[in-house]
């Protein structure tokens, strides 16, 4: 049976077709549109018409390979921007006629435990696992307590919100320190998931085309995040769009996704952080397959 997961981003919009085996998530077919359907709500609280029907288009073709596929139960999701924006109903209304089911607009939380469900279950080795997806409009950090209980912590600083804002380092620091507090003084491993995370991979890689079984499980150092923040910062928007490794519609929102990764990593004082291709898509597609079973 092929299941479905879409999710619904502030920068992104995705899918993923998989098949499970041996309780383990296979994908068959993955897609990514550079969507940017946040974009402009730093000025407004409205999801701005262009950037709406730029996602609804993604959708539309979603739907089409899901259907084209034989996808026979899917689920999506949407994240940071419809959740804050006030025509977010109206937006999900527009989705689910397009996708033909729902569309579940899930809180930070929802969102955390979601991701780490789909990054753990494919890097089971990691002890202690705290996951960290640095999303456009939130970050979300998650992890196990002593009881066996998942703690999602959503912060509301992502980077495509930091960019758009002008957000300085030290209140990227602030934000990052409240809630990192309770994981202070921890033996951590460290999972990073979503697009700026494996971005950085794909770049330190210097990969002309990306590859996502050599991002998988890549290890990212915080010395190596360093260079590649000062690389970054240093070159024009044009320049920086023709870096290997580097979407050219990520180019403007990299850098503040790279600083909140450095602080988030300075803080918690960890060498490296372990990549994960599996995601917030990857729990969505857990969760199908055991409502079912």
């Amino acid at each position: 049976m092929l299941l479905g997961a879409v999710d619904i981003g502030t920068n992104s919009t995705r899918l993923l077709i998989a098949k499970m085996e041996k309780g383990q998530v296979v994908p068959v077919v993955q897609r990514l549109q550079a969507t940017r359907l946040g974009q402009g709500m730093s000025e407004k609280s409205y999801l701005g018409a262009e950037p709406a029907e730029r996602t609804l288009r993604a959708l539309r073709g979603f739907q089409r390979l899901m259907r084209e596929s034989g996808v026979e139960r899917a689920r999506a999701v949407a994240t940071s921007a419809v959740r804050e924006a006030l025509n977010g109903r109206e937006f999900v209304q527009e989705a689910e006629a397009v996708l033909g089911f729902p569309v579940h607009v899930v809180t930070g939380e929802q969102e955390a435990v979601l991701s780490y469900r789909g990054a753990t279950g494919a890097i089971p080795e990691i002890t202690f696992p705290v996951v960290v997806d640095i999303g456009g409009g939130s970050t979300e950090i998650t992890y196990q307590n002593e009881r066996g209980r998942i703690i999602p912590v959503s912060l509301p600083l992502g980077a495509v919100r930091c960019t758009e804002q002008g957000w300085p380092e030290n209140k990227i620091q602030s934000v990052l320190r409240d809630g990192l507090h309770p994981l202070a003084r921890r033996q951590l491993g460290l999972v990073g998931v979503g697009g700026t995370i494996t971005t950085l991979a794909a770049v330190d890689l210097g990969l002309e085309f990306y590859d996502w079984k050599k991002v998988h499980k890549y290890r990212l150092t915080y010395e190596r995040i360093l260079d590649i923040l000062k690389y970054l910062a240093a070159l024009p928007l044009e320049e920086r769009k023709r870096v290997p490794g580097l979407q050219p519609e990520r180019a403007d929102i990299i850098v503040a996704g790279t600083i909140i990764l450095k602080e988030l990593m300075r803080l918690l004082n960890t060498e490296f952080i372990t990549v994960s291709e599996a995601d917030i898509l990857h729990g969505i597609i857990l969760e199908l397959y055991q409502q079912q079973i």
